[in-house]
């Protein structure tokens, strides 16, 4: 009875103090906000080429466990993606709100009008269905249905049965998986291939038979297969022409197909963006449409860059003139007819060093260049020992050398005068330097001289600390160690002596016998024939300044 009575007090207590209750939406200002729900679809996924295995063990033909499906993997390694009809979705953001109209990502992008995103195109279901039925066109790039192919070589794993695949391709992270066996009697070949699909749960099986000797050559058919099997949507022949002009080359979707004329090229059926590239031609692209069961053949007409530049080069000797790998002509040429743009113009004539110049050809512009070609050996002058690194030779290595010993030496010397620094520092700080003056101030004010020593003491201390590592820091060179001029090592110190020591070294290797020259000359020449004494001459060292 005493509970009850509890019971019914507490029930009246609650009942006098009431707290207002909201409903969820209300409590987070749910019905002022509405946003469209939107799903993120998978954009990859991995195809994992495991090792054939052979019906009959045979040493002599287990070359073909790793190489059969190596063949397989070039004929599937410029495959871009896959086509799925239902990808798998990745996340699933719901709707909420009264009339969504726009999704929380498409909100966010209006209120930030200086943040640029890529706008997607397809949100939800409802856009992928419009997809389907043709509504909506969009590029393969954009459309979640065309997933890029990543594919693995399983070579160390041991091959696989069909059963065994399920258990693996998650294990592996493999959303399809290739292997297969392989039977030869006498020298007939016979592949057993099979494709598992991790995502639909089947496995679906090749055969092709070929002979053992030209097994690499004639395994095209079945590599073609399974290609087109791993493309999911059917796919028409494309044969691309540029008006009779040959090696052009041809991109469907930006994948490389081959150059013109191509032929009997297989890719999927759907609206395509066609590139056609050839040096010295403007690129031509165009939107093409490939159709089922229709051949695509298509012929377009490259059109040629005019030359609207000119160029006009003379030289102090008759020497042939090379604007990259085309020929001009011989020296002095006038107001020859360029491709606008970057190039390189190169001078060549027999017993002269080859002259090279960058040149920027302007459109409706004429390019005026004279070039005094200098007497020697281009193979020397240009001697491949010389290139270090690139372009950069071991003249620029020594200068580079040199400007890195600057740079420590102007560190060495900003950490010496850091270091002097703290002592000047520390030195207006101390109030008493002179002995008599310490001694009065301890007699007549014993109680404070002991503050005032450690306070003074612990200034002195500090700056030299930091004096002393500043001065670690850089070293100490023979001229301004004024004791005994001996080096003290520091990290300053060390790295300015390896830059001195690397730009001579760089210097030593870059010399040739163009650079320096060693020889014997005679007092009078003329007169060498008549018997001249060996020791009326002198020897000689001599040095080119050829930079």
């Amino acid at each position: 009875m005493k509970h009850k009575i509890s019971a019914f007090l507490l029930i009246l207590g609650l009942l006098g103090n009431t707290f207002p209750l909201f409903p969820i939406d209300d409590y987070y200002n749910f019905p002022n906000q509405s946003y469209k729900g939107s799903v993120s679809f998978e954009t990859n996924r991995t195809l994992c080429i495991f090792p054939f295995v052979g019906i009959k063990e045979d040493p002599t033909k287990e070359y073909l466990m790793k190489g059969i499906p190596s063949v397989l993997l070039s004929e599937l390694r410029n495959l871009e993606y896959t086509y799925v009809e239902y990808p798998r979705k990745n996340i699933v953001y719901h709707s909420f709100g009264d009339n969504p109209v726009s999704t929380l990502q498409e909100k966010i992008d209006s209120e930030s009008p200086n943040v640029k995103r890529k706008r997607k195109e397809i949100n939800d279901e409802r856009d992928l269905d419009d997809l389907r039925v043709g509504k909506k066109q969009v590029s393969p790039e954009k459309d979640p249905r065309y997933i890029k192919i990543t594919i693995k070589q399983m070579w160390e794993k041991k091959p696989l049965s069909p059963d065994e695949a399920f258990g693996v391709a998650t294990k592996l992270g493999c959303d399809y998986i290739l292997s297969g066996t392989f039977e030869i009697n006498d020298n007939s070949l016979k592949i057993k291939a099979f494709l598992f699909d991790d995502y639909e749960g089947k496995t679906f099986p090749f055969e092709h038979q070929t002979s053992v000797v030209r097994a690499y050559q004639e395994m095209g058919p079945l590599g073609e297969s399974i290609r087109d099997k791993l493309q999911g949507k059917e796919t028409t022949f494309v044969e691309v022409s540029a008006n009779g002009e040959e090696g052009a080359l041809v991109y469907l979707d930006g994948i490389y197909l081959g150059k013109t004329p191509l032929a009997n090229k297989k890719f999927p059926i759907g609206k395509r963006s066609l590139f056609v590239f050839k040096e010295g031609f403007f690129p031509y692209k165009t939107d093409v449409l490939l159709e089922k069961g229709k051949k695509f053949q298509f012929d377009t007409k490259l059109s040629i860059k005019l030359s609207n530049s000119f160029i006009s080069v003379t030289s102090n000797v008759e020497s042939d003139v090379y604007l990259g790998i085309q020929y001009l002509g011989k020296t002095p040429i006038s107001r020859v007819s360029i491709p606008s743009g970057m190039n390189r113009l190169r001078l060549s004539k027999e017993g002269y060093i080859d002259s090279f110049r960058g040149i920027d050809a302007k459109d409706d512009e004429e390019t005026i260049i004279d070039i005094q070609m200098r007497e020697g050996q281009t193979d020397v002058y240009y001697k491949n020992k010389q290139n270090v690194f690139l372009d950069h030779t071991y003249k620029d290595f020594t200068t580079y050398s040199i400007y890195g010993a600057l740079l420590f030496y102007a560190s060495y010397a900003y950490l010496n005068y850091a270091s002097r620094q703290a002592y000047s520092g520390a030195r207006s700080q101390v109030t008493l330097t002179d002995a008599i003056a310490i001694n009065s101030f301890y007699q007549n004010h014993p109680d404070e001289f002991l503050f005032w020593y450690y306070t003074q003491n612990q200034i002195i201390d500090d700056a030299e600390s930091k004096a002393k590592s500043l001065k670690r820091m850089a070293g100490t060179l023979p001229m301004e160690n004024r004791k005994d001029r001996q080096l003290v090592a520091g990290p300053m110190v060390i790295l300015m002596g390896l830059m001195l020591v690397s730009a001579a070294t760089f210097y030593f290797l870059g010399l040739d016998q163009e650079t320096l020259e060693i020889g014997y000359l005679p007092v009078n020449p003329a007169f060498v024939s008549q018997g001249q004494s060996a020791i009326e001459g002198y020897g000689y060292m001599q040095f080119h300044l050829r930079y």
